[in-house]
């Protein structure tokens, strides 16, 4: 190959590199999500289509429903630079930006952890949904549980959120840095309450001025705690009981 050969090639691969990383940016920022750290598996089930298993640096679309498996921790960057970390046994709708504010996802079951970035300093405001909670945050970092019976438990590390029944969108409660509150069916949210540690371990700190967690969450609260640590004993988190708090 020639110089001039040479020269021509490193130019269109250069063309062709910024092209393409061009328009991952176009595609996250549309509403997408791409898959940045992945431990375990992590199936995508899309609209019309098979389910299949996803890899790192997939991108997941607007509508793409998502499940972790058995020991497996998923983190997704949106083109906003917000993250949402899925833990295991947990089942997430990701959906797209409507005129006023970014519906990031639906939470079914489990747990997820998420940090909203802000943009230039200012508040990025986003919802999220579970079967009973609707959750509007406004550039902050907290987790969401959800368990078997549809009871919703968020925890705040940063930020502030505004939390409300889905029967009862207009009864909401704003939760602070260090501060939790169930969402049952049927129910108003409970009020705020302190916790002690962070968010995704808020089932296993004790309430201020209310009995400690420990009892029925005690499975899905160790497995969270062994994630922090090791990911080779982790226990599934879609199995916390939202009773008995």
């Amino acid at each position: 190959m020639t110089p001039v050969s040479r020269s021509r090639w490193i130019l269109l691969v250069a063309v062709l590199v910024a092209t393409l990383g061009s328009l991952q940016a176009q595609v996250l920022a549309s509403g997408a999500a791409q898959v940045v750290s992945l431990t375990g598996t992590l199936t995508l089930k899309g609209f019309r289509q098979e389910s299949r298993l996803l890899r790192l640096r997939d991108t997941v679309q607007s509508g793409d429903e998502l499940a972790t498996g058995e020991n497996s921790v998923a983190l997704l960057r949106t083109g906003d630079g917000s993250t949402v970390t899925i833990y295991p046994d947990s089942r997430v709708i990701f959906n797209e930006r409507s005129a006023d504010v970014r519906e990031l996802l639906h939470l079914f079951l489990g747990s997820i952890k998420v940090h909203i970035e802000k943009l230039s300093g200012r508040p990025n405001p986003h919802k999220l949904t579970t079967p009973t909670a609707v959750i509007a945050v406004r550039g902050t970092t907290f987790s969401v549980f959800v368990d078997e019976t549809d009871a919703t438990l968020v925890a705040v590390d940063e930020g502030l959120v505004g939390v409300a029944n889905v029967q009862s969108p207009d009864q909401e409660v704003l939760l602070k840095a260090g501060q939790r509150s169930w969402v049952r069916p049927g129910q108003p949210p409970q009020q705020a309450q302190a916790f002690r540690g962070r968010s995704e371990r808020a089932d296993l700190m004790p309430a201020s001025g209310s009995q400690g967690m420990m009892g029925s969450n005690s499975g899905m609260a160790a497995g969270m705690s062994q994630q922090a640590g090791t990911m080779g004993s982790v226990r599934g988190m879609g199995s916390m009981s939202g009773r008995g708090h």
